[in-house]
């Protein structure tokens, strides 16, 4: 049995290996950047489904410490596939984000680390069900902030949205908080709130095109484990404003 000297020695390491994690289990981003030259590849298994139909997607990221203070995330989404309830859905490839996030001033006593970050939408995605063809280009303000076993993450962001032909959009204000709990020395639990205004100038949404959505907010609760120094999984539960469901199982792996 492993003793509680070893096990609390074992709780700030596992946390600091992992100390990105909420950039890959969630959506918001954080400020604990890798450190340079370390690896991480994740994967998610996202499936909603709600009144209005179904969602399958497979997203995945690749992050590379650029240096101690810069990170480079690639996340492109392989297969898609979307079965609205009344319509004709459709499958194919996503859209690939390509962000760069830099630290500028470290976490100190009561004032939280804080990071900038620059994101690209390249429009990969074949069908106007899951892109709408054109670039998009977001900009994020975000701050980390660590009491005990409790990790705080809040992100600011503002997105640029290309012009599809035929719609009418407008650009959107992005915002997310999230907490992860070191609940031992290999489990972490989560919570986070999401949102973002809205795109469609009708404030509902377009049917002809998802992505242009309305104002969108999602509430989720999850665990994770450090199942060893290189990989992490969890399992996430979502719920939005318009009262569709989102599971989420998700792997980390880590390579230095």
């Amino acid at each position: 049995m492993r003793s509680s000297t070893t096990a609390a020695l074992a709780l700030p390491v596992f946390s600091c290996m992992f100390a990105s994690l909420s950039g890959q289990t969630l959506e918001t981003e954080t400020a604990r950047l890798m450190p340079a030259h370390v690896f991480e590849a994740a994967g998610n298994l996202e499936y909603q489904f709600s009144a209005d139909g179904r969602e399958t997607a497979v997203p995945l990221a690749f992050a590379y410490g650029l240096a101690n203070t810069w990170e480079l995330v690639v996340e492109p989404v392989p297969f898609t596939a979307i079965r609205p309830a009344a319509a004709f859905g459709t499958s194919g490839i996503g859209d690939i984000e390509v962000t760069v996030v830099h630290r500028w001033l470290d976490e100190s006593g009561a004032r939280p680390a804080f990071a900038f970050a620059g994101e690209i939408k390249v429009p990969t995605a074949e069908s106007r069900l899951i892109g709408t063809d054109k670039t998009d280009y977001s900009a994020y303000l975000i701050a980390s902030k660590r009491v005990r076993r409790l990790d705080f993450h809040a992100n600011l962001g503002y997105t640029f949205f290309g012009k599809p032909a035929g719609l009418v959009v407008r650009n959107v204000v992005d915002f997310a908080f999230a907490a992860m709990w070191d609940a031992g020395d290999r489990t972490k639990l989560f919570a986070e709130v999401v949102g973002n205004t809205a795109a469609s100038s009708g404030g509902d949404g377009n049917p002809a095109a998802p992505e242009v959505s309305g104002g969108e907010v999602a509430g989720t609760v999850g665990i994770g484990r450090v199942m060893s120094r290189t990989l992490f999984v969890s399992l996430g539960m979502s719920v939005d404003n318009n009262g569709a469901i989102l599971l989420r199982p998700a792997f980390t792996l880590r390579v230095h």
